[in-house]
């Protein structure tokens, strides 16, 4: 009798979410300020990452019934080399996905030099609102994963305190009190 069949959809377990507007936490964040090298254990295999910053993303709000809140995946925001061949400096670049966290995380960073570098300490615990989608193999198309859609990052609003209602007794003049006295 043949085995059942079983198609591996590429994702290794990693949850394919398509959210349009997520409220999402940063944590687990480890920053690395060089290329850095990493072994597969399944096999040995070493791969060579670029700079950046690897953060576990967990869902605070979906934005529709809840039913993604808590599901978590994981990130990375990467520093970019001023040289194609990756022999020149590394930094964070205004227009990357780095840069607009820092911006989301320090407003008028790249416009002040009077505010000190992004540090994992800043991502720690970070919750910002911006799109979650499926993440595609740059060489196969295929969709391995979620990843944060870097245009849509936006900081939480702050809520608005309502106004207090103020004691309107306190403000009643004499004159109108006397009205208080008429029977209507």
């Amino acid at each position: 009798m043949p085995l059942p069949r079983s198609k591996d959809d590429g994702t290794g377990g990693a949850p394919v979410l398509n959210l349009l507007s997520a409220r999402v936490k940063l944590f687990d964040v480890e920053e690395f300020d060089k290329p850095y090298t990493r072994t597969r254990k399944r096999d040995g295999a070493e791969f060579t990452f670029d700079p950046c910053f690897e953060v576990t993303v967990e869902i605070v709000n979906d934005g529709k019934d809840g039913a993604d809140n808590g599901t978590t995946f994981f990130e990375k925001f990467k520093y970019k080399n001023a040289k194609k061949d990756k022999t020149g400096e590394w930094s964070n670049k205004q227009n990357s996905k780095l840069g607009a966290l820092t911006e989301v995380v320090k407003t008028g960073y790249f416009e002040d030099d009077s505010i000190a570098d992004l540090d994992a300490s800043d991502l720690e615990g970070f919750e910002m609102l911006c799109r979650v989608k499926p993440s595609k193999n740059p060489d196969t198309g295929a969709i391995v994963g979620s990843t944060i859609d870097w245009e849509t990052m936006q900081p939480v609003p702050t809520p608005v305190a309502e106004p207090v209602a103020a004691n309107t007794a306190a403000w009643v003049t004499e004159e109108e009190a006397a009205f208080d006295d008429i029977p209507f």
